[in-house]
């Protein structure tokens, strides 16, 4: 009988720990969601469809993170992104505008493994504004 009420412990032990661990889910998940909600966000459509992106935090002047997701299912939880000069002309996946060789944007940081949104870029004058860098909010940037 030792044993059925070793199980019994088990098992409403392992019911609580469940429960816990959902509350827990449940509140991580609405933390998320919120933050989610308050960052610059934007869905632009392209040849495969709308491409979703979220700025979440700039980490330096020059780099800032991203969260990205296309229908094509590339999706990047918290991608760094590096400025850097247009080595050819294409959209801006933040405004849809039009860059030209040469402009300044923002673009995937290059890896080993090329991201499948190595040639995404954003125009850097249309991430300042969304996301300025304390130098840019402060006037102090050249």
């Amino acid at each position: 009988m030792n044993v059925d009420h070793h199980d019994s412990s088990s098992v409403a032990w392992q019911s609580a720990v469940d429960q816990l661990d959902a509350r827990c889910a449940h509140q991580l998940a609405a933390q998320v969601w919120e933050f989610m909600s308050s960052q610059t966000t934007s869905r632009v459509a392209n040849r495969q469809g709308a491409v979703s992106l979220a700025l979440l935090e700039r980490i330096s002047p020059r780099t800032v993170t991203v969260s990205w997701s296309d229908p094509q299912g590339c999706k990047y939880g918290e991608q760094l992104w590096r400025v850097a000069s247009a080595k050819r002309a294409g959209l801006c996946v933040l405004t849809g505008q039009l860059i030209a060789k040469g402009e300044a944007i923002y673009r995937p940081c290059k890896t080993a493994r090329p991201p499948m949104n190595a040639n995404a870029m954003m125009l850097a004058t249309a991430l300042e504004i969304r996301l300025p860098s304390e130098e840019t909010a402060s006037g102090s940037a050249r």
